[in-house]
């Protein structure tokens, strides 16, 4: 009798050790990510300044990824602001989606100029959960790179709209509606910039624009220094603007390219910050890999789980992974997942 309680324990302690051992690895249903019940991760959230994710652009996951960990973090830590891979402008139409639900503002965002299904039911999810905040915690978003098209025209039209009264803003708008009629996703952004700028200081005395919310906006789009930096400075740039922005005690959410995601990366966003005092070791960055589009090393993950989709945190002891472990702390591996579908 005793050797076969000795037996059963020794079982259950080796189960025990097994499931502690697999507690870095989490399967991950992207109908339903249940990020609260992800404990160690939530472990490693709780000191951090920032969570990171570093994207592979266009992926369906991305918006999925963003909108639910977004709620998990503003239910557990209270996070109200999500830091953008673009300017200003595009920060002001998510703003204003999120505080009007007004359709117009998502649509005219990068993703939603695109028709992109999943990234607009996703953002509906986050108004309707937005709208059910109490005023001072209401979510924020914050543009720290270019700006880019169609959003730099769409917010400049709305955002000149109170002042139509005046014949010389109500011409530049319809210049504006032109533009936005006839737009591709790609175009000379920072010569059409300079336009607006001319054209705005060009107004005169009696007819500028008046001091206000709007001017303040208007004139951080037109002088986002972003715009006229080489693009080796861009990173160092985006750096800058998020210490401009950190004045209060806040936990940040950042979404960028994996590219800028990288905390050993010397020129780049996440390893920019992570050199300095104020933020080493604060940031935690979650960057994501598509088995698909690494053809140097397309499996890199493949002996950790048979997943779909899994968060895995990276060990550092694993020799092949020491390249990872030196990018960020996890890993969300995507197996055969779709790019952005368009709306039908």
């Amino acid at each position: 009798m005793k050797i076969q309680v000795l037996t059963t324990t020794i079982l259950l302690f080796a189960a025990a050790t097994s499931l502690s051992a697999q507690g870095n690895v989490y399967c991950i249903d992207l109908a339903q990510t249940d990020f609260e019940h992800y404990d160690l991760l939530n472990q490693d959230i709780d000191d951090k300044k920032m969570v990171m994710i570093g994207e592979m652009h266009y992926m369906a996951a991305n918006s999925i990824l963003q909108t639910d960990l977004w709620i998990h973090l503003n239910k557990q830590r209270g996070v109200r602001h999500l830091l953008i891979e673009f300017g200003e402008a595009e920060a002001y139409l998510y703003n204003q989606y999120l505080q009007t639900g007004d359709a117009w503002y998502l649509r005219h965002t990068f993703q939603g100029f695109n028709h992109y299904e999943q990234f607009m039911s996703d953002w509906k999810t986050l108004y309707e959960y937005n709208a059910g905040l109490d005023k001072d915690k209401k979510l924020v978003v914050h543009g720290l790179d270019l700006e880019r098209e169609p959003g730099l025209s769409a917010a400049m039209y709305s955002l000149l709209a109170p002042y139509t009264e005046n014949p010389q803003v109500e011409s530049l708008r319809d210049s504006i509606q032109a533009r936005l009629d006839t737009i591709g996703v790609e175009r000379n952004t920072l010569a059409y910039t300079n336009v607006l700028r001319e054209s705005i200081s060009a107004l005169s005395p009696t007819e500028a624009l008046p001091e206000g919310e709007n001017k303040r906006i208007i004139s951080k789009i037109l002088e986002n220094p972003s715009n006229y930096l080489e693009l080796e400075k861009r990173d160092a740039n985006m750096a800058q603007k998020f210490q401009e922005l950190d004045t209060i005690d806040a936990v940040y959410l950042g979404q960028f390219g994996a590219g800028h995601a990288m905390l050993n990366g010397r020129d780049v966003l996440a390893g920019i910050l992570h050199r300095q005092e104020d933020y080493k070791d604060k940031i935690l960055v979650m960057n994501m890999f598509d088995q698909r589009q690494d053809s140097n090393n397309p499996a890199p993950f493949e002996a950790v789980s048979d997943c779909p989709v899994f968060l895995y945190r990276i060990d550092p002891a694993d020799p092949q992974l020491k390249g990872w472990s030196k990018r960020g702390q996890w890993v969300l591996v995507l197996r055969d997942q779709p790019s952005y579908a368009r709306q039908k």
